[in-house]
This record gives C-alpha cells, sequence and structure tokens, in this order.
C-alpha cells in the first residue's frame, strides 16, 4: 500500500513535471533561444561571407593595381624598342645594306650595317640581338652568343603573314615567332617588321629585334612585395615567381580581360588574377596571399551594433511576453485551480492585462455565471420532484391498511346485495392499487390507461351518462413507460374545467401513437375550450388553481403541475403542445421521446 501511495505521488509529480515542460512559457524561451542560436549562427555566418567578400575586393583591388602597373610598365617598354627600331629601318648603313646588289654584299658592308645599329642600341640595356635579313637570305646579327634560326620556318607563307599583314608595322612574339632561339634555351620577346624602300615602297627586307627577359625581370623588380609572374600565351615562364606560373589556366589567354580565379585548398595562394599585355603574347600574373586585409573596422562595428541591438529587442520581447501573456497565464491558472478546491464554481478576481487574457477571464467569469444558475435551476428542479414525491407519500396514508378496509366495505356491500356500491369500491381499490404503484415515478402506458378507466368509472357513478370516454392506443405503445399520473391529472381537468361547465354530455377521447423516436399521447375533450390567451398563459405558467380547491385534482397535482412534471422529465419545453378553441374543443398532447436522457 505504502508503494502504490508512493507510485501514485511520483507519477503525479511527472505529470506536473510534464505539464511544466509543455507550457507556453517554456515553449517561448525555447523559441527565444532558438532564434537567438539561429540568428547568432547567421551573425557569424554573415560575418565570415563579409570578411571573404571584403577580402576578394580587396585582393581584386590589389591585383588589378598590380597587373596594370605591370601591364604598363612592359606596354612602355615595348613601344620604346617599337621606336627605336623604326630608327634602325631609316639608318642610313641599313639601308644601304639592303638596297645593295647581292654581288656587293661582304663583310665590309655587313661590319658597316653592323655599327649603324650599335649605335642606335647603344642606349638599350635589353636588347639581346638585331637581326637584318635581305631577300636573299643575307643577314647581318648583332647578336651576343650562339642562336638557332629556323630558315625554313621563316620561308614559310604562314610565318611571313604575321610580319607582312601589318605593312611594316611591328609585331611582338616570343623567339621571332619559332624562327629564332638562343641556343641556352633562354627566351626573347621580338619585335618583328617588314623593311619596305621608302623610295620604292617595295619589301626589301625583314627586321627581327629581339629583347630579352631582364626587361620583364626589371618590371617584376619594380613590385616588391607581391608574387607576380610573367608567362607566355602558352604558360611558358619568362620571369617572376615560378610557383605563381604553376597556376596558369588555358583561359587566362582568352581575350583581354582580366581574369581572377579563387583557389581552394591552395595553402600558398587565395587567389590568382592575369591580364594580357595588349598586343602581346605576353600575361602577367599575380596571386594573393592568405594574409590578405581582414574585415573593415566600420563594417565590424555596424554589425556588431546589429547584434547588439538584436539581443536587446529579442531580450525585451522577452520579457513583454513573460509580463503580459506567461505570468498572467499562470495567475488564471491558479485562481482557477484556488476555485476548483473550494468546492463551488467562483468568479476570478486577478489583475489581467487590457488584452484578449481579459477577454478570457470576462468569458469564464460569464460561464460560471451560467453553471451557477444551471445548478440552482436544477436543484430546484430536483427538490421541486422530491416535493411532489413527498406529496405523492403523504396521500398513500397507509395503503395496506386502506386496501384492507375497501376490501371489508365491498364484501359487506356485496352480502347485503347493494351491487352497486359493491362495483364503486372495487373500482376505488383498483384505482388506488395502480394510482400508488409502489412509488414508482415511471409505469407502462398499459397501466396508465387502466388508472384512467377506474378513475372514470367512479366519475360516472357521481355524473351519470354525461361523461363518455374513447379510446384510441395503438398496440405497439402499451407497455412502454410514461411517467405515472400523467392522464389522470389532465382527464380531471377535462370534466371539471371543460364537459361540467358546459352543461351537457361530453367527450373525453385519449388517443396515443409511436413516432420514429417518440411516444406522442393526447387527451381530447369537447367542452369549454380555451381562449389563445389563457393556452399562452398556460404554457408560459403564470395561470394556477389553488392548491386545496374543490377543483384542484389530487392536492395540486392539476393541468399546469403535470405540464411542469412532464417539461422536466423530458428535457424539453416543446413536450407539450394545447389546441383548443374557445367554446369547441381542447386537446392536450404530451411528446416523449423515447431514448430520453436521464
Amino acid at each position: 500500500m505504502v508503494f502504490s501511495m508512493f507510485k501514485k505521488k511520483n507519477n503525479n509529480k511527472g505529470k506536473k513535471r510534464l505539464l511544466y515542460d509543455s507550457t507556453l512559457a517554456v515553449k517561448v524561451w525555447y523559441i527565444i533561444g532558438g532564434v537567438f542560436l539561429l540568428f547568432t549562427f547567421m551573425f557569424f555566418v554573415s560575418a565570415h561571407a563579409l570578411k571573404e567578400r571584403s577580402i576578394k575586393d580587396y585582393e581584386i583591388r590589389e591585383s588589378e593595381t598590380i597587373l596594370n602597373s605591370m601591364s604598363g610598365s612592359i606596354t612602355a617598354d615595348i613601344n620604346n624598342y617599337k621606336d627605336i627600331s623604326r630608327l634602325v629601318m631609316l639608318n642610313k648603313q641599313v639601308t644601304t645594306f639592303l638596297r645593295a646588289p647581292s654581288e656587293e654584299v661582304g663583310s665590309g658592308l655587313k661590319n658597316d650595317t653592323l655599327y649603324g645599329i650599335y649605335d642606335i642600341f647603344v642606349v638599350s640595356d635589353y636588347v639581346d640581338s638585331v637581326f637584318i635579313f635581305r631577300e636573299d637570305q643575307h643577314y647581318v646579327t648583332t647578336g651576343k652568343g650562339i642562336y638557332n634560326i629556323d630558315y625554313d620556318l621563316m620561308e614559310d607563307d604562314d610565318w611571313q603573314s604575321v610580319i607582312l599583314k601589318e605593312r611594316g608595322g611591328a609585331v611582338i612574339f616570343l623567339n621571332g615567332n619559332g624562327a629564332v632561339y638562343r641556343a641556352n634555351g633562354d627566351q626573347l620577346v621580338t619585335i618583328g617588321r617588314a623593311i619596305y624602300d621608302i623610295y620604292l615602297q617595295k619589301r626589301v627586307g625583314l627586321l627581327l629585334v629581339n629583347i630579352s627577359t631582364g626587361m620583364l625581370k626589371n618590371v617584376i623588380e619594380g613590385q616588391k612585395g607581391s608574387s607576380v609572374c610573367i608567362v607566355s600565351e602558352d604558360g611558358t615562364y619568362l620571369a617572376g615567381d615560378k610557383t605563381v606560373g604553376e597556376l596558369f589556366t588555358s583561359d587566362m589567354a582568352v581575350g583581354n580581360n582580366m581574369i581572377h580565379r579563387s583557389l581552394r585548398g591552395n595553402k600558398k595562394a587565395r587567389m590568382v588574377s592575369s591580364l594580357r599585355v595588349p598586343d602581346t603574347p605576353i600575361i602577367v600574373m599575380c596571386s594573393s596571399n592568405a594574409s590578405a586585409s581582414s574585415l573593415p573596422m566600420d563594417t565590424t562595428l555596424v554589425m556588431l551594433l546589429l547584434f547588439v541591438t538584436f539581443v536587446v529587442s529579442l531580450s525585451l520581447a522577452a520579457v513583454f511576453i513573460s509580463r503580459n501573456i506567461t505570468h498572467p497565464i499562470y495567475s488564471l491558472s491558479a485562481e482557477m485551480e484556488k476555485t476548483k478546491e473550494s468546492g463551488w464554481l467562483k468568479k476570478i478576481d486577478v489583475e489581467m492585462p487590457k488584452n484578449e487574457l481579459s477577454m478570457l477571464k470576462d468569458s469564464y467569469n460569464s460561464i460560471i455565471d451560467y453553471l451557477n444558475n444551471l445548478f440552482t435551476d436544477l436543484i430546484d428542479k430536483e427538490k421541486a420532484v422530491q416535493k411532489a414525491e413527498m406529496r405523492v407519500l403523504h396521500e398513500q396514508i397507509k395503503p395496506h391498511f386502506l386496501y384492507n378496509s375497501l376490501a371489508t366495505i365491498s364484501y359487506m356491500a356485496y352480502e347485503a346485495g347493494a351491487q352497486n356500491v359493491y362495483e364503486a369500491l372495487e373500482s376505488l381499490g383498483n384505482f388506488y392499487r395502480n394510482f400508488l404503484s409502489k412509488g414508482d415515478r415511471e409505469i407502462t402506458l398499459r397501466r396508465e390507461i387502466s388508472i384512467i378507466k377506474d378513475y372514470l368509472s367512479l366519475q360516472k357513478l357521481r355524473y351519470g351518462d354525461i361523461i363518455k370516454d374513447e379510446y384510441d392506443i395503438a398496440e405497439d405503445t402499451l407497455e412502454l413507460k410514461v411517467p405515472k399520473l400523467l392522464l389522470q391529472p389532465i382527464v380531471e381537468n377535462c370534466i371539471y374545467h371543460g364537459i361540467r361547465p358546459k352543461g351537457e354530455e361530453g367527450i373525453i377521447r385519449i388517443s396515443a401513437h409511436r413516432t420514429e423516436d417518440s411516444i406522442e399521447v393526447s387527451v381530447y375533450d369537447d367542452g369549454v375550450g380555451m381562449s389563445e390567451d389563457e393556452i399562452e398563459k398556460m404554457m408560459a405558467g403564470e395561470t394556477s388553481i389553488e392548491e386545496g380547491s374543490v377543483d384542484s385534482g389530487l392536492s395540486g397535482f392539476g393541468l399546469k403541475g403535470t405540464i411542469d412534471r412532464i417539461r422536466y422529465f423530458c428535457d424539453n419545453k416543446d413536450a407539450v403542445r394545447i389546441e383548443s378553441t374557445k367554446g369547441e374543443y381542447t386537446k392536450i398532447t404530451f411528446v416523449i421521446p423515447l431514448n430520453r436522457k436521464v
């Protein structure tokens, strides 16, 4: 027993704990906590994204500055060498070499040509070599070192078309567009021109000015602290950081736009950028390292301000919800519990915010008023029923003694030959036996009809043949239960207030039939009838025969009392219908449900 009590107490605690865990306040705090965690997560994700974007923008700006600077420097240097190459074509020794007949070309003429070229490029630091080719394949060169020259390639129309289509303009390519190589493998930037006779406008030769990659290295040295590289359009390394050159991809050689590519998982660089130097096969590259600039301070401060504002707003919302929703609900629930413990429904008297909770409190108090009124009505009705039952008990007046007395008197009347008295006493005895019915509230319709027949047989002894009774009772209704004394007060009312005041013979007709869900019992008389006003007052309960009067029936069990009793029995005000025409008839119908709620 102690274990069961302990188990029950633990179960109650578990239920309270479960109830607490599912309360609105807990859910609100769960939601607020979830929103806070979600916003915090989104804040750091956004901060990280903004930082990454800021770093990327910074890297792009830095890369654009570096690449544009390098490209501009290379372009300026190449333009300088283009101008110098134009002077070479106009040099007197060079034009003499190109115009001389083939048989006059000798070492002396070639040396004069070389001196003329040296005079022009004496101030140029990075000119590696100058080649001048005549149409008859005689050439001079200022080159230092050994070169590999592919004469077959130079005779190819495709190779020549690259230079000839410029009509004496400069063309930039690497290693003489594949026709001139240094034997040691060093790369060369070549400026190629077709040489035309200024008088005859006839092509007389080709000029190839080869510039060493020292020019490119000099450009890179101006970008101190940056990871830069210069490659050809096929990715061949020319100068700078070789690790950056390894990041070259073929799409960097397409078009003249600057390209930026993020590098994932590269420990040495975050992003690589590239730019083609205009009108050249040269591509400059740079990469940003992982130590790039962080998120700007002003952006960081704005984000922190937003985060603090959100936290404060969320806290204020939580306090508002607690004070205006959850706390008032707890107070409301506590007052309801006090009302339940008091054993009687009482109104809630607790201060509520002027919002929907105040409406809820008012609605609850309205329900309390309604329920209290309903309970009061039910108690009054129960008292009325008990009072009616007490009256019935008072009417019994020692029933067994009454039965025995009536039996003795009827036997004496029979012995004395008073047959009418004997029959009257027998009817009276049967009436009281059925009337009392051992205190039952409900009896069968068959038994109720038997009571009426006995009652009318007694009334006929008094009034003679002015009362006629007729019965139209369906067989399927005889065993159905109806309230005891349903018809007797009505029949009595028909005699005293319907037929007798009329002063002539009258008919009392009792009928009963069954519908789908009820039984309808009617009492009809062709007496003096009732007016509409009298019917309305009777149905409203405003007309009542004084108890104890001659015409009151069984001590107040008259028409009004029967109507009230049937309405209470059926729990329906429409259970009684009265039809009447003044001076002609009155018909009272009871509609009793078959499946009545007890």
